[in-house]
């Protein structure tokens, strides 16, 4: 029977050339990330028993004397968890909320609240952390300013440099990746399983929460989790606001003891193996939580997601986009903008007090900040253009090939995801020290730790798109005479150019604001943004590094209009 007969294709085999190929495709990544995620983890275990010489690679003694140790610091650990799971539940409810309000109702500005609410991501941590500093600190924070003049009481209206501050700015900072997990599930979800709860005389919320967050179970999860694992890791808030109160979480605790002479390598580890514990047990209550439960939002018949009519609550809802477009893009980057035009460290709105000398230096006088510049650049161009490589390949592999490799090849990209980036980077430190080749302090190594530790994010995005692509398309190809690796040039890759785009500017903008994964990599003159700013930071000038900051969201803000600019063109104009 015909193909066209049956009404079914059925996949072609390919030739024994391409077959050997594909698999080569398979084995090939799966190979590279063993060794660049299972060598630093092997070398952070092993450094976390080391008894013996604190710097030597690899351990001569080994024994729990360091874990022994670590029961002394369990506030250290304390303190991560307390701000990790406020700030993933903050952060979550408030992306819940977001999501559903974009693409559950029919709130106004659906389009420009979703460019707005996704900027803060890429902004990354360490501009909220440098911003809201400079809002929220007692004494000379610009909101407590302007409270103190409107009432005339000197106690100030809040504290960031605390914990409700600390969670408040990691959670409004990586509320966006929610918005866009969670977001992607409900733009999917048959319309009718919400209209059959109000048919019921079940109301909106009522119907919210009752029918829609639960069916939308798996991409909250997963959300979760992910924020969870990247609060784990998180250092430039947790750093820049608690180090007032002496508030230190684990990963404050490594970098003090990594900077310390000399420095206490295997306690660090310990502290980092501890991390990975407590994520990897994450992981797995995830995936107990799901185990046996159905969660179908998409049916085999046609549907049209139809939007909830919110008709009072519409104020509100809009009010809610608004206060959170305000806290988390409109207020950053206005004191942030405001304080890189200061001829000294206060805060000052008169003209006269404005220059533009802090640019000045930073792009100009001083060399370290141009070659962070540089680096960055050139660090996001790579980590774009070989992460979104690597990821498309992996992706087309997973879903087209019939390698039984496959599937370990996905739980193996996406591994790196349970890895808090801080703790990886110190172990990968170890794998490059040790290696034969001089890869430490490079910008090599820097890179490669990008393209691991972003490659579940890319993979993600592009394991999307790659299952939109119906095999038809490329079969037509190949039953055309295509080779394997014409079909992919002429078919495939043609077909995945939005995605290929959007995820080349996501790893670029993510990699240009990096701080933990480049902390312990990048030397001198291999400086990079993140840890340039965070330099400038402890050695205190507001306005230098607020300029050099407002330099980096530039960069970020401007690749951002490019990539929608780029995505609306037609391809071959």
């Amino acid at each position: 029977m015909s193909v066209a007969a049956s009404g079914a294709a059925t996949p072609l085999a390919p030739p024994r050339h391409a077959a050997r190929r594909v698999r080569a495709g398979v084995w090939l990544p799966l190979v590279f990330l063993a060794a660049g995620l299972g060598y630093p983890l092997l070398l952070l275990i092993a450094n976390a028993f080391n008894v013996g010489d604190a710097q030597a690679l690899p351990p001569t003694e080994f024994g729990i004397a360091n874990f022994a140790e670590l029961l002394n610091h369990l506030d250290w650990i304390g303190n991560t968890l307390l701000v990790s799971i406020s700030a993933t539940i903050l952060a979550m409810a408030i992306g819940i909320v977001l999501a559903w309000i974009l693409y559950r109702t029919t709130v106004p500005g659906q389009r420009v609240f979703e460019v707005l609410i996704a900027i803060p991501y890429p902004l990354g941590p360490l501009v909220g952390a440098l911003a809201w500093s400079a809002l929220g600190s007692p004494q000379e924070g610009l909101l407590n300013q302007l409270y103190a003049s409107l009432t005339g009481v000197q106690e100030p209206l809040f504290n960031i440099y605390s914990v409700p501050g600390i969670i408040f700015v990691m959670a409004i900072f990586e509320a966006p990746v929610a918005v866009l997990m969670i977001g992607a599930a409900m733009q999917h979800m048959d319309s009718a399983l919400e209209e059959s709860s109000t048919v019921f005389g079940a109301g909106k919320l009522r119907t919210a929460f009752r029918v829609t967050l639960p069916l939308m179970l798996p991409a909250i999860l997963s959300a979760a989790l992910f924020l969870f694992t990247s609060m784990m890791g998180a250092f430039a808030i947790p750093t820049m606001l608690g180090t007032n109160a002496r508030f230190y979480v684990a990963t404050t605790a490594i970098y003090v003891m990594f900077q310390s002479y000399p420095p206490n390598y295997p306690l660090a580890a310990a502290i980092g193996v501890v991390l990975v514990v407590i994520t990897a047990l994450a992981v797995w209550a995830s995936a107990r939580v799901l185990k046996k439960r159905t969660h179908a939002i998409i049916f085999g018949r046609n549907y049209r997601p139809r939007r909830m009519n919110m008709r009072g609550w519409t104020l509100l809802l809009l009010a809610f986009e608004c206060a959170y477009v305000l806290v988390s893009l409109v207020l950053p980057l206005g004191v942030l903008l405001l304080a890189s035009l200061q001829k000294s460290g206060g805060l000052s709105w008169m003209v006269s007090n404005w220059t533009l000398s802090n640019f000045h230096y930073v792009l100009i006088d001083f060399p370290t900040t141009r070659q962070a510049i540089g680096n960055s650049l050139l660090l996001g161009v790579g980590t774009g253009t070989l992460g979104v490589a690597v990821a498309t390949t992996i992706a087309w592999m997973v879903h087209r090939s019939q390698s039984p490799g496959r599937r370990l090849l996905e739980q193996a990209t996406m591994l790196p995801q349970a890895f808090p980036r801080l703790i990886f980077a110190f172990g990968f430190m170890w794998m490059v020290m040790s290696l034969p080749i001089h890869l430490y302090g490079t910008l090599y190594s820097v890179l490669l730790a990008y393209i691991i530790v972003f490659l579940p994010l890319a993979y993600r995005g592009m394991s999307g798109v790659v299952v939109q692509i119906d095999r038809s398309l490329e079969e037509a190809a190949r039953i055309s005479g295509a080779r394997w690796g014409r079909m992919m040039r002429t078919v495939t890759l043609p077909l995945l150019r939005a995605g290929l785009l959007a995820n080349w500017v996501l790893l670029f903008m993510i990699s240009v604001r990096e701080v933990s994964a480049s902390l312990f990599l990048s030397g001198p003159g291999t400086q990079v943004l993140g840890p340039a700013i965070f330099s400038f930071w402890d050695s205190g000038g507001l306005p230098r590094v607020s300029a050099l900051a407002v330099v980096q969201a530039v960069i970020i803000l401007i690749a951002l209009v490019v990539v929608r600019r780029l995505a609306r063109a037609k391809p071959g104009r």
